[in-house]
C-alpha cells in the first residue's frame, strides 16, 4: 500500500495576492496546526489516520490531536482536539472533505475537493473551501511533486476570504520537504516515511515556531479490496 495520508501530499502554491482577515483570527483555515483540515488526496475507504502534534513554544495551542477516516473513495472526515496553553481553552476541531472529481494520475486532470474545516486560533469559526490538487510522478519511485491551491471563506457569514496553497516534493517515497500557505501565514516542514504506516514530521510554523508530529495509518479495507 502506498501511503496517501494527507500529510504526505502537503505541497507549495505560489501566492500572488494576500487577502483581508478578521482581527480575531491569527492563522488561516489551512493552518497545519489548528484547522484539522487536511491537504492533498482523500484517505482511501476504510482507512484510519491518527496524528499528534506537539508545539513546545506555541502561543495558542501546546498540542493538537487529529483522527481522520476514509468513509468512501469520495468522502473523508476528521475530528481533533486542540490542547491550549495555560491561559487558553481547549477546543474541538473538525473537518469534512468531498471529492466530486478525482485526479487523473496518468494525465493532467487535478482533483477537485470541497470541504469545511475549523479556523481555530483566535476564535472557533468554521470555514468552507475549494481546492485543486495534482500529483506528478517525475521519476517513478524516485521523485514526485504535488501542488494544491484553493480558496476559503468563513461560514455562515462569508465575510472573509483566503487564498490557500501548498507544495511538496517526495524522494524515493521516503522523504518529503513541504511548504504551505494557510491564507495568512507560511509554514515549512519535512516529513519522513520510514514504513508504510508511520509518518514523522518536523514543522516551522508561521516561520517562527518549531513543532513535531507523528502520524499513524491503518488500512482496514486493503486486504478485502486486493
Amino acid at each position: 500500500m502506498r501511503i496517501k495520508a494527507p500529510m504526505i501530499f502537503m505541497s507549495i502554491f505560489v501566492v500572488l495576492a494576500s487577502v483581508g482577515t478578521a482581527e480575531a483570527q491569527q492563522c488561516g483555515p489551512g493552518c497545519p496546526a489548528c484547522s484539522g483540515k487536511s491537504v492533498g488526496d482523500l484517505l482511501p475507504p476504510r482507512t484510519l489516520f491518527f496524528s499528534g502534534m506537539y508545539i513546545p513554544r506555541g502561543e495558542e495551542e501546546r498540542a493538537v490531536f487529529n483522527l481522520r477516516y476514509g468513509l468512501f473513495s469520495w468522502l473523508d472526515a476528521g475530528v481533533g482536539y486542540a490542547v491550549a496553553v495555560e491561559d487558553g481553552e481547549d477546543e474541538i476541531i473538525w473537518s469534512l472533505r468531498v471529492e466530486p472529481i478525482a485526479q487523473d494520475l496518468d494525465g493532467w486532470r487535478p482533483a477537485f475537493i470541497l470541504g469545511t474545516g475549523s479556523v481555530q486560533v483566535g476564535g472557533s469559526d468554521q470555514s468552507a473551501f475549494v481546492q485543486l490538487v495534482k500529483t506528478l510522478e517525475i521519476v517513478e519511485g524516485r521523485f514526485g511533486i504535488t501542488g494544491a491551491g484553493g480558496y476559503a471563506t468563513d461560514i455562515p457569514d462569508f465575510e472573509e476570504n483566503w487564498i490557500l496553497g501548498t507544495f511538496s516534493m517526495t524522494f524515493y517515497d521516503r522523504v518529503s520537504p513541504f511548504y504551505t500557505y494557510d491564507g495568512i501565514n507560511s509554514h515549512i516542514g519535512l516529513s519522513l516515511f520510514p514504513v508504510e504506516w508511520l509518518i514523522l514530521s518536523g514543522y516551522y510554523l508561521e516561520m517562527e515556531e518549531p513543532a513535531v508530529s507523528v502520524g499513524l495509518q491503518w488500512g482496514f479495507g486493503e486486504e478485502g479490496e486486493e
